[in-house]
């Protein structure tokens, strides 16, 4: 688990490095992908608004009307009870206890898009169970933007590997994954 732990948090150094040392030309978006940028932030912004004031039970249905498309798939979490991955990500956020005002939100340590693609580096200050220090805790985020609403959505934070679904495929051969580089790969 230790293992686990350094690997992602290094992933996450050598992701925020590696955007950087990006040349500007390289960072410059296509207005869509500025725009696709924007509503990942916002979402988040409204997200980390609803914790601040203890309300994201009350206010998740509108934020996920807002952000979500019908349609939203989530990749890595196995989202409880029935129905579509977006009414199960509500009832997710409604599930979750307030959280006490000392946690920080979330800050954004990294985003770039590509495409339709988002993928967005964030980090909250959380205490060490084992040593009771703060210490930044890394989430990776990837999204898929299309007219404006979040359509897929895949994450990976440190004590959480996330499990296959029992219907999700099985990851693709990297010859498919190389094909990504030039945004024609998608998931089943």
């Amino acid at each position: 688990m230790r293992y686990a732990s350094n690997i992602l948090r290094l992933s996450g150094f050598v992701l925020a490095a590696g955007l950087a040392v990006a040349s500007t030309a390289m960072a410059a978006n296509t207005p869509t992908e500025a725009a696709n940028k924007k509503t990942v932030l916002d979402f988040y912004a409204a997200l980390n608004a609803a914790d601040a004031t203890n309300t994201m039970q009350e206010r998740i249905p509108d934020i996920v009307e807002k952000y979500l498309s019908p349609d939203y798939k989530q990749h890595t979490l196995i989202l409880p009870g029935p129905g579509t991955d977006r009414e199960r990500t509500v009832r997710m956020f409604q599930s979750r206890p307030a959280r006490p005002s000392a946690i920080p939100p979330q800050r954004t340590d990294a985003i770039m898009a590509e495409g339709d693609r988002v993928m967005l580096l964030t980090s909250r200050e959380q205490r060490d169970p084992a040593t009771g220090e703060l210490k930044p805790s890394y989430t990776f985020n990837m999204f898929v933007v299309k007219d404006g609403k979040l359509v897929e959505h895949w994450d990976l934070s440190p004590g959480r590997a996330p499990p296959l679904r029992a219907t999700q495929a099985e990851p693709p051969p990297p010859e498919r994954l190389r094909e990504s580089d030039r945004g024609g790969y998608r998931t089943p």
